[in-house]
Parts: C-alpha cells; structure tokens; sequence
C-alpha cells in the first residue's frame, strides 16, 4: 500500500482490531440495498458553512476524527458484498471528503475485485489531475461532484475556506471529462437566499458539457435540510416549495431533475443481521471518543471475528475514558447503526 497514515491526538486509525459495521463516521453503512456506503475518512480539508455534519477546520463540535486502515477496509468490503449475492454498487462517502483519503486509489483497485460499479461523492477539489486517472484505472466508474456555485467568491463563501477555487475544480472536471469515461453527476445543496442564482447556471453547465450523454440524470439538487450538529446558516425551507422550485428549474433548463426510483438502480438486497435490539445489554470495551463530544467508540467483548455479525457501539452522552470495560444498553440500530447509552 502507498502512502503514510498520519495520527495525532485527534485522528485515529482505525484497523483489524475493530469491527467496521456499525458507525456512522467509518467503515460500511448498509440500508438494506445494493449500494454499500464506504466511509474511510471524516477528515474534510473545507468547512462548509451548511455542513450536515459539521467537517472541516472550523469545526468546534468534534472530538475525533478516523482514518481505516486500507486492507482493514477492503477485507470489510469485500466480505458483506458477497454476503449480498447481488450485484452491489460501493459508494464511497463519508462525514468528510474521500478525497482526503491517502489510500483511495488503493481502496477503489481492493474493491473493485467484487463490484464493478463503484462511485464517490467528493468535492474533487483535493484531487489532481494525476490521482484521477489514476482512480479510473482502479476501477472508479462515477463521481458525485459537490459544487454549490460557480461565482467564484460565493463558492468560497459557501465552503467556508478562502483557498478553495472553483475554477480549478471546473479544470480538474474537464480533465476527467477528456482522459476517462467515468459518469459525473453534479450535487449541488439548494440554499433559499444564497444559491438559487447560481442553480440556473449549474444547469447551464451540465448541458454545455453535455453530460447527459454519460448518464441520465447528470444534476441532482439537493435540498438544504437542518441538522443537530449540522452548520445551520438559514431557515429550512418546506419540501412543498423544495419540488415546486426543483419543477420550475427543470422547465426553464429542460433538464429532468426529479429521477424515478430507479434512476440510480437502486434495489432491496439481503440486509445484514442485527446482532442487537433496542434495549438489549452489552458488555464493551470503550476504545477511543467518538466523533463529537461526549461520545465513545466502543466494541463487544464477544465477537466472532466477522464484520457480517460484529458491530461497533458508540456510545453517548458522557466524556470517553479509553480502555474502559461497562455495559451499554441499546438505544438504535436503525440501518445497523448502534448507538448505546
């Protein structure tokens, strides 16, 4: 594997040691279809004043952040997508930017050995032109690309970093567009009273570059929504008015962007089991904090060795002490997500 993983006292690796279904903020997500979600990293070189979790250098609400150790990964990946016994789609996402990831090309060529579709959503602005070809020959075949505005100072307003250009993303896009055959789909968030300008000429974009000709919905507006933890800059508008705005822009565009439910090829697949109900007792060992404050990773003292039936826990609502045994009770497991108290 190439590169160095860097750890400090904020970021932790994360490895064979510990389970890597179960978190949000690393490893692999499952909802019950075939796309697995693939979450390496939450680091995130930008801080996005809407930021849903709350990424980035200016963040004042996060305890840790995670890096998964490449083969750890793969190994994981590998195992719950043939668990599947279907043709899966890994989505590679994340409380960050994947773009961060060190491994990445190592990651997507690990995977690509059970899964011929594998896509991620990033902001391409941390990737050069090099490691995305490198990435298409590893067997990337889609990118979400998040650009919220094309006016340069509002792009830089929006993702809360003077650095970030978005002239050199659109550069970087072009490269793509010319040297691999990867899809694009552009993501922008829709915020009421700061971006509805720039959404016109995003769409402008999408049809200049003529990307409908790669993929059939090319530009999915996302809507703005509030978040517990999130970065919360303006009031959320209603899904009313979210569909009525998302109609009105595809007239003007005459470009479709409310896809059916089977534009991404999105399907029930064999879900993982859920070793845990809500409300059950298990005894842990609490490793390392969580993602925000007053969190906790924790793992089982019974495993079997198998990301199919391991979990790990985190547990809330009080400081993390490392290397701790206790007993946590079960309050979610929604998607296999667990959380204890």
């Amino acid at each position: 594997m190439s590169g160095q993983l860097p750890i400090s006292s904020r970021l932790m690796e994360i490895d064979e040691g510990y389970p890597l279904v179960g978190s949000l903020a690393f490893g692999i997500i499952d909802r019950g279809t075939n796309i697995i979600e693939v979450r390496p990293t939450s680091i995130c070189s930008l801080s996005c004043i809407f930021c849903s979790v709350n990424a980035g250098p200016n963040s004042r609400v996060r305890a840790a952040e995670y890096m998964v150790r490449p083969n750890a990964l793969i190994d994981a990946v590998n195992e719950v997508a043939k668990y599947k016994e279907v043709d899966v789609e890994a989505h590679i996402d994340g409380m960050g930017d994947p773009g961060n990831y060190p491994f990445l090309v190592d990651l997507v060529q690990g995977i690509s050995e059970v899964t011929k579709k594998i896509s991620m959503q990033t902001r391409l602005f941390m990737l050069s032109e090099k490691r995305i070809r490198e990435l298409w020959e590893a067997g990337l075949t889609r990118i979400n690309l998040s650009i919220d505005a094309l006016l340069p100072p509002l792009a830089r307003r929006l993702s809360g970093s003077r650095n970030y250009d978005i002239n050199a993303v659109l550069r970087k896009l072009g490269y793509l567009l010319r040297n691999t055959k990867m899809q694009v789909i552009i993501s922008p968030v829709l915020l009421p009273g700061l971006n509805d300008e720039e959404m016109v000429k995003i769409g402008s974009l999408v049809k200049a570059l003529r990307l409908t000709d790669r993929i059939k919905y090319p530009l999915l507006i996302q809507k703005y929504l509030h978040h517990k933890r999130g970065r919360n800059p303006i009031n959320e508008e209603s899904w009313d008015d979210f569909w009525s705005h998302l109609s009105s822009l595809s007239r003007s565009l005459q470009l479709g962007l409310i896809p059916g439910k089977d534009a991404m090829d999105i399907i029930p697949a064999r879900e993982l089991p859920k070793p845990y109900k809500v409300g059950d007792l298990v005894d842990v060992k609490t490793m390392m904090p969580g993602i925000f404050k007053n969190e906790c990773i924790a793992v089982p003292l019974k495993r079997t060795g198998s990301n199919i039936y391991d979990r790990v826990i985190t547990i809330v609502g009080r400081p993390c002490i490392p290397n701790k045994r206790t007993r946590t009770r079960i309050i979610r497991n929604k998607d296999n997500i667990y959380i204890g108290t």
